[in-house]
């Protein structure tokens, strides 16, 4: 499983958001490629993934913790996973423990 928990805009030269996440197993159990937004009216290997995939402290819960990077999200769908399809929480700012964690374009 794979939760969203927390969804953060970037300043940058294009849209791009910083997405937190937690996840039942072991940050490299995840194939980080296969998380992606469809469009419709591209080829699926133009959808954007994740990009720049940080594993972060270990929740309390046991679970892992993750951050990356997705450009031209469209916050009203959710991400499709291959733990299924994963809503988006509303924007927010990056919170202070998150703002060390800066950018670089691709």
């Amino acid at each position: 499983m794979l939760e969203v928990l927390g969804l953060h805009p970037v300043a940058a030269d294009e849209p791009v958001h910083l997405i937190r996440v937690a996840i039942d197993g072991e940050f490299d159990d995840v194939d980080w490629g296969e998380i992606t937004q469809p469009t419709p009216e591209e080829p699926r290997e133009s959808w954007q993934v994740p990009y720049d995939e940080q594993e972060l402290e270990t929740l309390p819960d046991g679970r892992a913790q993750a951050v990356f990077f997705f450009h031209y999200l469209d916050v009203t769908k959710p991400l499709e996973t291959p733990f299924g399809s994963v809503p988006l929480p509303a924007p927010t700012r990056i919170p202070k423990e998150l703002a060390s964690l800066k950018y670089e374009a691709p």
